[in-house]
């Protein structure tokens, strides 16, 4: 039930057109995605739901002071921006998000990285909401300070969790140029971050030394690392494919990019180390019982997937 609350109240948020329902909308998906963190109701995920709800909420309070002095002040967008930024999680707005990410269920993790950004990022891409060089210090903040700190993660959650503040930095910065842009990088994004999440609950999968010794068969196995390729930017990947419409409309801002590059290439550092781990970890011989054969045909699947982004985004580059 909780599910289809989030889902419905970020849908309603994103076709409305009225600031304040929006605001409502956006405060419901608040409330009914903070259940999703109480499945086994201990004491840990009670914690971990008041780190979440204290910064939202005064994220929400921030942009309903935006709303109201939308009519007498030609600075509440910077407001807007700032409060929509701490939404989402961007540097220099980030620090409940590690927190959170650090011990929250996988599941309410994975729609916290990609679902519950949806409303935020909608809402900035609105004129009135959106006050671009705050966005572009930001995207500049949140790009180094992602691949800076997930250089010494040993846990697969903290590292995506750096990842996720690594890749909102294009996000962000997308949002201000085309929509189109933003949907078909958030939408990658997602269908990139799903398998290593499913995979991740499957097999229980944590930390660097789990994956030494994990039980994964060769084609999840192959699946991960993909996944991981594809995070990391390299051609011709999905992730890789994705940027390079943002890095044509960046071309304004030749400085936000470059950093946004250097951070790209230094984060690619700890997307190696575990991709290293699991090709030594790969399994010398293909089994061929039915659960392999599907996980095969999965893999295949995906890799199709990862191939294909790429005429997908040369067609929707911007002319």
């Amino acid at each position: 039930m909780f599910i289809i609350l989030v889902v419905m109240t970020t849908l309603f948020a994103i076709i409305t057109t009225n600031s304040m329902f929006s605001w409502m909308m956006m405060e419901l998906n608040m409330l009914a995605f903070t259940p999703l963190i109480w499945l086994q109701k201990s004491t840990t995920e009670i914690d971990i739901s008041i780190k979440y709800l204290i910064p939202q909420s005064f994220a929400s309070s921030l942009f309903m002071m935006a709303i109201i002095m939308t009519t007498y002040s030609p600075y509440s967008n910077a407001l807007a921006s700032t409060s929509l930024l701490m939404k989402l999680g961007s540097a220099p707005f980030h620090a409940w998000f590690p927190a959170v990410m650090y011990s929250i269920n996988i599941m309410a993790g994975f729609i916290l990285m990609t679902w519950q950004k949806i409303i935020p990022l909608s809402l900035m891409m609105i004129p009135q909401m959106s006050f671009m060089p705050l966005i572009l210090t930001s995207a500049m903040m949140t790009a180094l300070w992602g691949s800076i700190a997930g250089l010494n993660q040993t846990s697969i959650t903290s590292m995506l969790t750096f990842s996720s503040i690594a890749h909102l930095a294009w996000l962000t910065s997308a949002s201000i140029f085309s929509a189109k842009v933003t949907f078909l990088y958030f939408m990658l994004y997602t269908f990139t971050l799903f398998p290593i999440f499913s995979l991740m609950n499957i097999w229980s999968m944590t930390s660097h030394k789990m994956l030494m010794h994990s039980s994964l068969n060769t084609y999840p196995q192959i699946t991960f690392i993909i996944s991981l390729l594809s995070l990391a930017g390299m051609p011709p990947l999905a992730m890789f494919s994705s940027k390079i419409p943002i890095i044509i409309l960046m071309s304004t801002a030749p400085t936000t990019l470059i950093i946004m590059l250097i951070g790209a290439a230094i984060s690619l550092y700890f997307y190696l180390i575990i991709i290293f781990t699991m090709v030594l970890n790969l399994s010398n011989s293909l089994n061929t019982s039915s659960k392999t054969l599907l996980s095969k045909n999965i893999c295949a699947l995906f890799i199709t997937f990862q191939l294909s982004s790429l005429p997908l985004t040369l067609y929707l580059l911007p002319q």
